[in-house]
């Protein structure tokens, strides 16, 4: 870039200063002080008064000084960003653009993340090339699973950082012309957005439709513009009643519809949830005409193709790949996009009860601690890139397992909770990282970019998130005595371990939903139900991925399960043998025997109090 020719495109608070700062140091200190007391000095990422306390987890966690026992900075880890650091756009910026080095800008940011320069052949997907002008031109083949130093080799990486760049650009641009759109619509002139903008504000808004064309083409199938994308799906819900904008978002195929249908019916008949269903597919192929008209049946639940929403042409979704864009093109405002396979032990709506959904506009989970030897990418690896592929981060990827080289993936996307009012420029941010053109680099496919590409794709536009804190557990019977599958090695009891399904945690580290179905192991045929008699915690226990066993770490790690839960988890099983009767079909859903519920199968004897094992 060529010096700036005014004053105002150098100030601190232009979105320009993207482009030439530096990542600040993710410096984190801790002293520890042996007397009566441990004292942790304030860390700087952290912006207000904040003290410092450490999680059940060993995790350092920020507090406000006021903060209560049961105050949300202990519960959930809180993503936040420096004041400094998320840039406005200003009329100075617009002013800018008709110079020089801001045509030059101009150029720079409505350019596709990935194009060919000059003269070079097409590449095939999962093939394509660097950003033009690139002076380093790393193998994409390699780039993404050969280094520890991101920074130095250039590769996908590099289209990450300038992808960060421009969404954070657009979200500033999008933000200062938001007034002038809403006074259009006021007027029922929205569609002269583009067409006629006026003379001051025109170098704006055609840099914001040729970034749009640019990042988001995919949506210009239904909508004109993201802004009326926005006023369809958040701003019309946000003026319904609270009941019909809030609602729960499936995405289900052929395959998972013997899950979701067990799904749909817990939630309706054993939940008692009245939260409206959308559920979506893609294309005819996807779902069939029977699961359709199945779903289509139950009061309350609306089946949509989301090929008639967005260009699948530019897309290419299927499978788990549709989760985000569904949220995003979904009409409700408040959502709970939940797994076919996902089951609540009481109604999922309580989440937007949730500390840290009314705080931030998210609800995240993590996952179960996976260790990182059967991946293709080292931790280290995996930080550097996430290092260098973003301008600069919030304070929450230090927390996260790559960071502190404790296992390979961190969310769980089997339930994430959006306010896409808030949310809304995040989820353009999120579908981004899963278009064909993002996913098919290797990195994406490295770092498990389905599941991560939720919190990393608004630390990329620079939005505030929300995690509970606890990971994944295991939710199942005590010990691994259900020879559920024949080169099952693990058929004797072993009291030390409990095998099963994946947990997941409210606020207080109480059970609230897993994911996995209702079996043992539902990739293997004729796998029964469990009883659910105990539970353990990620942060108790060492994992034996290979069994979905969780072994305890020390004495009292074990939990019973309540005994409520274990009611309302043995109706699942009965709601789940009604669904594979119904569907007569033992070749696609076994009929399985409901095993007898006993208060003396727990493993306290059928105490049911959460009581240590």
């Amino acid at each position: 870039m060529g010096r700036s020719t005014t004053k105002r495109m150098s100030s601190p608070s232009s979105p320009f200063s993207f482009f030439t700062s530096h990542r600040r140091s993710q410096d984190l200190r801790i002293l520890l002080v042996v007397a009566i007391f441990f004292f942790l000095a304030s860390i700087s990422q952290y912006h207000g008064s904040f003290d410092v306390s450490i999680d059940e987890d060993g995790q350092v966690q920020s507090v406000p000084s006021e903060a209560g026992d049961d105050d949300l900075y202990y519960t959930h880890h809180i993503a936040t960003f420096k004041k400094d650091q998320v840039r406005p756009w200003t009329t100075a910026d617009t002013e800018a653009l008709s110079t020089r080095e801001g045509q030059e800008m101009f150029d720079f940011l409505g350019a596709p993340p990935t194009f060919l320069p000059p003269g070079r052949e097409a590449l095939p997907i999962g093939r394509q090339p660097l950003e033009y002008g690139d002076e380093d031109k790393a193998d994409y083949d390699t780039a993404a699973v050969s280094s520890t130093d991101r920074s130095k080799t250039g590769g996908s990486d590099k289209m990450f950082f300038h992808l960060a760049k421009r969404l954070r650009a657009y979200r500033g641009l999008w933000q200062h012309l938001q007034p002038d759109y809403e006074g259009l619509r006021g007027e029922d002139k929205q569609d002269q957005f583009y067409v006629r903008p006026s003379l001051d504000m025109a170098p704006a808004v055609r840099l914001l439709q040729k970034m749009e064309w640019s990042l988001f083409p995919w949506i210009l199938k239904t909508y004109a513009t993201t802004f009326d994308l926005y006023h369809e799906t958040v701003a019309a819900a946000s003026r319904r009643p609270i009941d019909e904008r809030r609602g729960i978002v499936m995405c289900v195929g052929d395959k998972h519809s013997v899950y979701a249908r067990t799904t749909v019916k817990v939630l309706r008949d054993v939940l008692k949830s009245s939260l409206p269903i959308e559920i979506y597919y893609a294309g005819e192929q996807d779902l069939s005409q029977e699961n359709r008209a199945w779903f289509d049946q139950v009061p309350g639940v609306k089946v949509i193709d989301i090929t008639t929403r967005l260009d699948q042409s530019l897309l290419q979704l299927s499978g788990p790949i549709i989760k985000p864009f569904a949220l995003l093109v979904s009409q409700f405002q408040e959502v709970i996009l939940l797994d076919a396979d996902a089951y609540f032990l009481q109604d999922p709506e309580i989440l937007f009860d949730d500390g840290g959904y009314q705080e931030a506009g998210t609800v995240f989970f993590y996952g179960r601690t996976v260790p990182n030897k059967n991946s293709k990418v080292s931790q280290a690896s995996k930080r550097a890139w996430l290092e260098s592929a973003l301008p600069s981060v919030s304070n929450h990827p230090s927390k996260t397992r790559w960071f502190r080289s404790k296992g390979d993936q961190d969310q769980d996307s089997g339930v994430v909770v959006m306010d896409k009012r808030i949310h809304f420029l995040g989820l353009l941010a999120i579908c981004k990282m899963n278009d064909v053109q993002v996913r098919n680099q290797p990195t994406y496919r490295a770092i498990w970019g389905k599941q991560e590409s939720f919190w990393i794709g608004l630390e990329m536009i620079q939005e505030r998130y929300s995690f509970i804190r606890f990971g994944g557990g295991v939710i199942g019977d005590l010990g691994d005595s259900i020879p559920y599958r024949q080169d099952s090695s693990s058929t004797s009891t072993r009291m030390d371990r409990v095998c099963g399904n994946q947990l997941h945690f409210n606020h207080k580290g109480q059970p609230l939903w897993w994911n996995s179905g209702l079996v043992r192991d539902k990739t293997t045929d004729g796998s029964p139900y469990l009883k659910y008699t105990a539970w353990i915690r990620d942060e108790h226990g060492i994992w034996d991925i290979e069994h979905s066993c969780l072994i305890q770490a020390f004495h009292g790690a074990l939990k019973e399960v309540d005994w409520n839960h274990r009611q309302t988890a043995f109706e699942m099983l009965r709601m789940d043998r009604g669904v594979a009767q119904e569907l007569g079909q033992p070749s696609v859903k076994n009929i399985l025997t409901v095993p007898r519920l006993l208060r003396t199968d727990g493993v306290k004897g059928g105490n049911g109090n959460n009581e240590a094992v």
